[in-house]
């Protein structure tokens, strides 16, 4: 992997506008709109990521995948393609890449289980989805490193002096933002520190000072803000609670007094900072929405796909 992420596939070839990835959904947005594409992106990446969990692999694996799904889908529509065996395909190929390969017979088996979950079939066996890796790495143009906000959102975290539970909810609003375009519009660091701010932003920053981030937060969705629950975090908060007593460490007084100071000299443009949390806190509304709509969803892949 290139030392530098911009000096990398990733960092070069892999960073669109928004009016780049508008471009390239021109003919799925013949058949819908784009709401309802940004619920399809959601299903698929629940897809892959309920795939993941059943092959036990690691969450960079499936945040691999998931993004070599996007990828492939900047160059392709939903509607000339099969997003089935696409999904199914980018997670093979990101386990070898991470260096945790799974047999393609695993892959096969756990993803008719999956889908036969959702009442539908996948009728696809291993010469498919063999072949179909061989097309999915001709259209990320053999491009296979992929930078995720990670690594980034400890480093941030350390510097900060931010405390064990603001840094696992970070990392679950990471988990969360790849059913979003993030990952194809912005640096992963930027990603990364995107998520702490929302993480502070919503404790009021009183642990960092007197200066609370809400004032510099754009007020139109404050009352959204407020109600923010990520996904990871209604799963992980049973084990959190067990654990509060025994995470609070010297480590975990925070380092920094003026937070605003801090993020200003991220050299990290805070526009783009305040664009992912808006996006963020738009997805779990959207994604709260879907959670009583499965057959919405399905309504939308039969216009959708052919």
């Amino acid at each position: 992997m290139a030392a530098n992420f911009w000096t990398s596939t990733h960092g070069t070839n892999w960073l669109l506008s928004r009016q780049a990835l508008a471009d390239c959904r021109k003919i799925d947005r013949q058949y819908v709109n784009e709401q309802d594409l940004i619920k399809v992106n959601i299903w698929f990446a629940q897809i892959i990521t309920d795939l993941g969990r059943r092959l036990q692999v690691r969450q960079v694996i499936i945040a691999t995948a998931i993004t070599y799904f996007k990828r492939f889908y900047t160059k392709n529509s939903f509607r000339n393609t099969e997003p089935n065996l696409v999904a199914a395909t980018c997670m093979y190929l990101a386990c070898k890449i991470e260096e945790s390969p799974q047999h393609i017979k695993a892959i096969i088996t756990d993803m008719k289980t999956i889908m036969q979950e959702r009442g539908e079939n996948f009728t696809y066996e291993n010469q498919k989805v063999a072949e179909m890796e061989f097309y999915l790495l001709e259209e990320l143009d053999f491009n296979m490193i992929v930078y995720h906000p990670y690594r980034s959102l400890m480093t941030l975290a350390q510097d900060l002096g931010t405390k064990n539970e603001d840094v696992q909810w970070a990392w679950y609003v990471i988990n969360d933002s790849y059913r979003t375009d993030m990952c194809l519009l912005y640096p992963p660091h930027v990603v990364a520190a995107a998520a702490l701010y929302l993480r502070i932003a919503l404790r009021g920053g009183a642990q960092y000072g007197d200066y609370s981030l809400t004032s510099t937060t754009s007020t139109a969705n404050d009352n959204s803000v407020a109600g923010v629950t990520t996904r990871g975090a209604k799963r992980g908060a049973a084990a959190a609670a067990s654990n509060n007593n025994t995470n609070t460490t010297a480590n975990e007084t925070p380092k920094v007094k003026d937070i605003r100071l801090w993020f200003a000299q991220l050299n990290v443009d805070l526009e783009h900072i305040s664009d992912i949390v808006q996006e963020i806190i738009s997805l779990y509304k959207l994604w709260g929405e879907e959670d009583k709509q499965n057959e919405k969803i399905r309504e939308i892949l039969t216009r959708l796909l052919k």
